[in-house]
């Protein structure tokens, strides 16, 4: 049995009676407010709700966010008006992991396509294996589950969304990111150590109708839990692209999609598992372009230790020299520190999770299960340090959180700022409750709750200092073993 460490001590899990959502507790910043949950039905043997991913598109002329699920298949929202958001639809697709991004092509245009993936089980007779089966794609395992891999979903008319192909990954795709041209997908299986051949599959997309795995860009095998890919994300451009890979990270030349090329691997003694990893430039007070690498933790898999908090975010640089030997400038974590309140089975987990990054508006957006959503202000990376010497700024600052008694948030993203006011809603994908609405005033009051930031020396002590654990099959359950 592998033993792990985890960063706070050990505190006694309060677990609170559940109880409807207006009779739970809400705990929050003065600047934000709940607006709407919408819980999703239960389907293909699964239990209620089971939010995972979630993105955003427009379609036919109006807003959609496309909520992933466990079991209960892909939401697709209406968010044209976020007070009185609604589901107007379900891609039906009974799989454990729902992984969602969506994608258009040049050559294919007014039409838009989603992925959505199936890891470790797939029943083998909802709506997306059966329209796949159609198709002529062999659908089943000899043990008569659904195969693994990427249903490839056309969304153009939202109310009708249409299984169009089938990319098989026998090892699972647990994440699955389409190149920026909408011609190759990158499959993240976030395997174990039990992988022998750690690798990021490239599938060629060309034909739509037939993918077909091309390479597999090999991943040099380090020391943890794994070394898999476990998420990937490209720059906007399409010529990097960014591996969280369980056990270090990874920065790829895909200047050349079909044919990758690592640029460097890299390791940090202060992250637990590599969960996600996203690029991020800003233009600090010397008008120099800097170019950072956020990285988040997710402690053990989102292991339930019954307390807050547990893995943070990690902040490189990654401008000019940098990219080929990342240099940590910092790390921030909430400051709530304090017992969980787990409700539904869930296993007080709190910890850092799915993140995305409004460059533009230099804000970033979090959640972090049972420890509630964030906003976090990304401008004060600015001013960290240049050539080692420190300057103005001061790191990530938490300006925005929301959090109810018994929640289970697993992704925490928003389709747009207001550029003049910095409003807007955040939409939170959660295990225990489904899709829920919350309301971001820009001009409100200052969030009570800024985290913490630390150098990254400070950030290296934490980790050292942290007890350890036990990881078996039994606790890791979220993101990197089958439930």
């Amino acid at each position: 049995m592998r033993r792990l460490v985890f960063t706070f001590a050990l505190v006694i899990a309060v677990v609170l009676p559940a109880s409807a959502s207006a009779q739970q507790r809400h705990e929050h910043s003065g600047n934000m407010t709940h607006v709407k949950n919408l819980p999703y039905e239960a389907r293909n043997g699964g239990t209620a709700n089971g939010g995972t991913d979630i993105e955003f598109a427009r379609l036919a002329g109006k807003q959609y966010a496309l909520a992933g699920s466990y079991d209960n298949g892909m939401q697709i929202v209406d968010i044209s008006r976020p007070e009185r958001s609604t589901i107007a639809a379900v891609y039906d697709c009974g799989v454990t992991q729902g992984d969602v991004q969506v994608f258009t092509r040049d050559d294919l245009p007014g039409r838009t396509f989603a992925t959505y993936t199936s890891d470790t089980t797939g029943d083998g007779t909802s709506t997306c294996y059966r329209e796949a089966a159609a198709l002529g794609f062999e659908i089943l395992k000899p043990d008569g589950q659904g195969k693994n891999g990427t249903f490839i979903v056309e969304v153009t008319d939202p109310l009708n969304p249409t299984t169009i192909s089938f990319a098989e990954v026998p090892q699972g795709s647990h994440n699955q990111t389409v190149h920026p041209s909408g011609r190759y997908m990158y499959n993240s299986n976030s395997d174990l150590i039990t992988s022998v051949a750690p690798a990021i599959e490239v599938i060629d997309l060309t034909d739509l109708s037939a993918p077909k795995t091309i390479t597999e860009l090999a991943l040099p095998p380090r020391p943890g839990l794994g070394t898999e890919s476990h998420d990937i994300s490209f720059n906007e451009s399409g010529t990097r692209a960014y591996s969280a890979a369980l056990s270090q990270g990874v920065i790829i030349d895909t200047r050349n999609p079909a044919e990758p090329q690592i640029i460097t691997s890299f390791l940090d003694p202060a992250i637990n598992v590599w969960h996600q990893a996203e690029p991020f430039s800003l233009t600090d007070e010397f008008g120099q372009k800097r170019d950072f690498l956020i990285v988040e933790d997710e402690f053990v898999g989102a292991l339930g230790t019954g307390q807050c908090p547990n893995g943070g975010v990690h902040v490189y640089e990654i401008s000019g020299g940098y990219e080929r030997d990342p240099r940590k400038v910092g790390y921030w974590n909430i400051d709530r520190v304090g017992p969980t309140d787990a409700e539904n089975g869930a296993d007080g987990r709190c910890t850092a999770h799915v993140f995305d990054i409004h460059e533009d508006e230099q804000i970033m957006t979090i959640a972090y299960y049972n420890g509630g959503v964030h906003v976090v202000d990304l401008s004060g990376l600015t001013g960290i340090s240049l050539g080692g010497t420190k300057l103005t700024g001061e790191g990530m600052k938490g300006i925005g959180n929301y959090r109810i008694q018994g929640m289970d948030s697993w992704a925490a993203k928003t389709p747009r700022i207001d550029p003049t006011t910095g409003d807007f809603y955040l939409y939170g994908n959660d295990l225990n409750r489904g899709l829920d609405v919350y309301r971001f005033d820009g001009a409100g009051q200052e969030a009570t709750s800024q985290g913490t930031w630390m150098t990254p020396l400070e950030a290296l002590a934490l980790a050292q200092s942290r007890p350890e654990v036990d990881v078996t099959a039994d606790n890791a359950l979220v993101c990197l073993l089958p439930r």
